[in-house]
C-alpha cells in the first residue's frame, strides 16, 4: 500500500473498477453462453446490448465486442437450425 495520499485514493479507486469491470465481463459471458444455447430473438438482442454495452464503457476493445457478436449470432444461427 502506499503512503501517499493520492496514491492511496487511487488505489481505492483502481479496485472499485477492476470489480465494477469483473462483474461486467461475468455478466457478458453468461449472457454470450445462454444465448448461443438459445433460440429466442429476445435473448440474442439482449445479449447485442449487453456486448455493446461492455465496449462502450471499455471493459472489452470494441474489436473484440464485433467479434464476439458475430461468433454469437453464428452459434445462435446454427443452433436454430438443430431445433428446426
Amino acid at each position: 500500500m502506499a503512503n501517499i495520499v493520492s496514491n492511496e485514493k487511487t488505489y481505492r479507486h483502481t479496485q472499485k473498477v477492476r470489480k465494477e469491470n469483473h462483474a461486467k465481463m461475468s455478466k457478458l459471458r453468461t449472457i454470450v453462453k445462454k444465448t448461443r444455447s438459445s433460440n429466442e430473438q429476445a435473448q440474442l438482442n439482449e445479449a447485442y446490448k449487453v456486448i455493446d454495452t461492455t465496449a462502450s464503457k471499455g471493459v472489452v476493445h470494441k474489436n473484440k465486442a464485433n467479434r464476439l457478436k458475430s461468433r454469437t449470432a453464428k452459434a445462435f444461427k446454427a443452433n436454430l437450425q438443430v431445433v428446426a
